[in-house]
């Protein structure tokens, strides 16, 4: 860190005390030449410490956010994609001559390496949501990995519809609360619950006491009186597999089923 002129100035006068050859050097008038040069000299030096501290915070500032082919670095560069522009090899880099962040339409993305292989997620958004790529696109990401991606690294891109959830259980409330209120409160909360863990952690795992939890937060509900009978998700074509406690998506987020529909697998029970 830069040290100020007067305390460069003070560590100056410091050594020089040390000095006896340089004890002739006591006037106190501002004009003194000794006093002129100790000024200058601490300007200088200063001038250069500063300078300094700003040549590392910039290249400690590249450092940071160029660790080439680290899962950070692979993120940003997802989300850095441009559909419909080419890019340049400029200063020895692959980018963009113009960055458009209209064009930048990842919007979500999660990265998995393990063993010089990179796993990539990638969702565009949708009212805020995940939501696939289309082929088009997901081609073009393709094509930009293949330029950018580090020699010798593997990876596979992915783009996928929501993995599908059916909820099936019993809603325990009490019977002095309106239903009217309640029951649309419920499906809210869940539908809160999933939007928050595909926006703001994407590619997350979906635990089953924290769906019950949000449910349970709802005022008007039973606690500890909440029964999932049945919890089940798929991705794609495939079958519903029933799980326990969590689950890991495919796409790396969630939809209710809409041939599932909580009005139709969820039964409120008052008590």
């Amino acid at each position: 860190m830069a040290r100020t002129v007067e305390e460069i100035e003070d560590q100056i006068d410091t050594i020089k005390a040390t000095k006896a050859e340089l004890a002739a050097l006591d006037s106190v008038s501002n004009t003194a030449i000794w006093r002129l040069w100790r000024f200058i000299t601490a300007q200088v030096i200063n001038y250069f410490e500063v300078a300094w501290d700003k040549f590392q915070a910039v290249i400690q500032a590249i450092i940071d956010n160029n660790q080439y082919g680290t899962d950070d670095w692979w993120y940003k560069k997802m989300l850095a994609f441009q559909f419909g522009d080419l890019l340049g090899f400029i200063n020895n880099v692959y980018q963009y001559p113009v960055i458009d962040a209209a064009k930048q339409i990842v919007k979500f993305c999660s990265i998995t390496s393990n063993s010089g292989k990179v796993q990539i997620k990638v969702a565009a958004s949708s009212g805020g949501q995940p939501v696939v790529l289309t082929t088009d696109q997901l081609d073009g990401l393709l094509s930009y990995c293949q330029q950018i991606r580090p020699a010798g690294i593997r990876f596979t891109v992915q783009s996928l519809a929501a993995d599908k959830l059916k909820i099936t259980g019993n809603i325990y409330y009490n019977a002095q609360g309106d239903i009217a209120v309640i029951k649309p409160a419920v499906f809210a909360a869940i539908g809160t619950f999933l939007s928050t863990l595909n926006t703001t952690n994407f590619n997350g795992t979906l635990f089953c006491n924290k769906l019950i939890d949000a449910v349970q937060a709802v005022p008007g509900t039973i606690n500890n009186q909440i029964d999932l009978l049945q919890i089940a998700a798929k991705s794609g074509a495939g079958e519903y597999q029933v799980f326990a406690s969590s689950y890991q998506p495919a796409s790396g987020y969630f939809q209710i089923d809409p041939d599932f529909d909580l009005n139709d697998t969820l039964t409120f029970v008052s008590a």
